[in-house]
């Protein structure tokens, strides 16, 4: 572990350095405003309180002996302060006399993203957070996906909702098209009624419940391109039974959002949580089979792409399926599929073999 202090010298940028509380602001400003690392207000705010931590840490601290010490600036911290924040201080924070790796792991990264960013803005010379050596780095936490099991899977279909109200209609709908096309929270929030193709080329909203639903068009707006995907029938059912109800619901009537909500056009990604969510738990209770260590569309997510690994897919296949752009984005779930399937997406990784 580095003790050197960072030292000011002519690299540093001209414009005056930012105050302590103002850094976190100009950080999340940054993260906000960026399409492939966006952070909204609601997820900035266990960052905000990191930062808040970090930065009475640094005018309450003692040396070693437990003696007060003076304040230290944010832009002069070192490596030993970082050290002592993500042990000394959050232990002093907590009932129990121990601090998870998990969250020692968080505060670091959290303390680490800003001063990288203060970095790039010449505000410090170099990060105290990356001057930990090995034994006092918190080891990162375990990147494996988490997938339903064979019986909770099927328990899950169960529980979907079987009622011809709106709302189970729109919800039944969602589950369908997560569990049987794997799309992520974001794209399922981005689906608009467009993307339901159908036979002939004819309009969603016009030709259902007539037309016979095929795909859905899946938009990738970081890339700016998308791709087709083709629906079961069960799938197709689903939709159709959705849009014939949305298309009685006048203020769905004013856009064009798929699975619109009655508090707003795009179903937020908490609702979507919570709809996956109590899903899967009922389906657990259900069954009385225990519940996963992770809920959520993701977990669904993941649950389908291994599913499509393990059985005659290629890893090509599911990469372009899943809107991946190569195949380190299954890298997370390489535990839970077949030997084979495993040493292939290793040899993609490490080949660095683009897919689409």
């Amino acid at each position: 572990m580095s003790d050197l202090p960072l030292q000011e010298n002519h690299l540093l940028s001209p414009v005056p350095r930012p105050l302590g509380p103002e850094v976190f602001e100009l950080w999340f400003n940054n993260r906000a405003n960026d399409d492939r690392d966006w952070l909204t207000p609601k997820g900035a705010v266990l960052y905000r309180l990191i930062w808040k931590r970090w930065l009475t840490s640094l005018s309450q601290h003692a040396n070693i002996d437990g003696q007060a010490m003076s304040a230290t600036a944010w832009h002069k911290a070192t490596a030993v302060d970082v050290h002592n924040f993500i042990n000394g201080s959050l232990r002093a924070s907590k009932k129990q006399g121990t601090v998870s790796l998990i969250t020692r792991r968080r505060y670091w990264s959290a303390i680490n993203r800003i001063y990288q960013f203060a970095l790039s803005q010449k505000w410090v010379n170099a990060n105290p957070a990356l001057g930990l050596l090995g034994e006092d780095m918190p080891p990162s936490e375990d990147p494996k996906g988490t997938i339903l099991s064979n019986a909770l899977w099927k328990a899950a279909f169960a529980a979907f909702p079987v009622g011809d109200d709106l709302i189970e209609r729109r919800n039944r709908a969602i589950l369908m098209v997560i569990f049987h096309l794997g799309l992520a929270p974001r794209e399922i929030r981005q689906l608009t009624v467009k993307d339901v193709l159908i036979e002939g080329d004819e309009d969603p909203r016009k030709a259902i419940p007539n037309g016979k639903i095929t795909a859905l068009r899946v938009e990738n707006e970081t890339r700016g391109d998308h791709r087709v995907m083709h629906v079961p029938a069960s799938v197709a059912k689903a939709l159709g039974e959705w849009l014939s109800a949305r298309k009685c619901y006048e203020p769905a009537q004013d856009h064009e959002v798929l699975f619109c909500s009655r508090k707003s056009p795009s179903m937020s990604m908490h609702a979507l949580l919570y709809l996956v969510t109590k899903t899967i738990r009922t389906a657990c209770q259900s069954s009385n089979l225990p519940s996963p260590a992770r809920l959520g569309p993701q977990v669904v997510r993941n649950t389908v792409l291994v599913r499509w690994l393990n059985s005659d897919f290629t890893v090509e296949q599911v990469v372009k399926a899943a809107g991946l752009k190569n195949a380190k984005g299954l890298y997370h779930i390489r535990d839970l599929v077949h030997h084979e399937v495993r040493i292939a997406i290793s040899k993609h990784v490490h080949e660095g073999i683009g897919l689409i």
